[in-house]
């Protein structure tokens, strides 16, 4: 990500950071208007925050049904011993992974919106189950961390022009995948606000279809 941010500013691309506050219509989208008074003109706007993407919707006049899927995971740095390869435990809803940083243990669904703290008893857990399949497996020098998989009831996700404001974009809710469909998802989009015909037919995933 940081390379892709790199190669962006290199031709010509700004970054801005800040949590968006307003947005400004005429005949289509104008300006964004940031918490810290910071107004961007703009013609078009593309809304890819993730599982935050449901509040700028909202905002835009255009709710949409996007929840959080919350997982959890264990980074171990010292796990006392080595993997080659992956490991995924159906039955038991996690997965085990090797990671230049040592030993990921990761998994769960929990259902519990954008601002509920963190509940690391889900993480422990899946620790737990990781010990029984990898009886070597250590517990120390480790992190745990919680993050926001974005996804619709339907489990498919929006990649739309606005069905009310043009210049608007839709591009969320990918679930467990999102790095995974990150470059088609991109590819995609570029064409959709570019006025090229994208490779495949669009309409399964237009905003309007709740």
């Amino acid at each position: 990500m940081a390379k892709i941010a790199e190669h962006f500013v290199a031709k010509g691309g700004r970054i801005e950071q800040g949590e968006v506050a307003a947005f400004i219509r005429g005949g289509g989208i104008e300006e964004v208007v940031l918490k810290d008074g910071r107004r961007m003109k703009a013609d078009q706007i593309a809304v890819c925050a993730g599982a935050y993407s449901a509040k700028l919707a909202k905002i835009l006049g255009e709710p949409i049904p996007l929840e959080t899927e919350r997982g959890y995971h264990t980074q171990i740095m010292s796990p006392g011993m080595t993997m080659r390869h992956s490991i995924i435990w159906p039955a038991r809803a996690f997965m085990v992974t090797p990671t230049a940083g040592g030993i990921r243990v990761g998994g769960t669904v929990e259902m519990a919106g954008l601002d509920a703290a963190p509940d690391y008893r889900r993480s422990r857990i899946t620790v737990k189950h990781a010990r029984e399949a990898l009886p070597n497996l250590q517990c120390k020098n480790f992190t745990e961390w919680m993050g926001h998989r974005p996804a619709f009831p339907d489990t498919v996700p929006v990649m739309s022009a606005s069905a009310k404001t043009k210049g608007v974009f839709y591009a969320t809710g990918h679930g467990h995948l999102g790095l995974t469909y990150a470059a088609t998802n991109a590819r995609l989009m570029a064409d959709l606000m570019t006025g090229a015909k994208p490779p495949i037919g669009m309409h399964p995933y237009r905003v309007n279809r709740f």
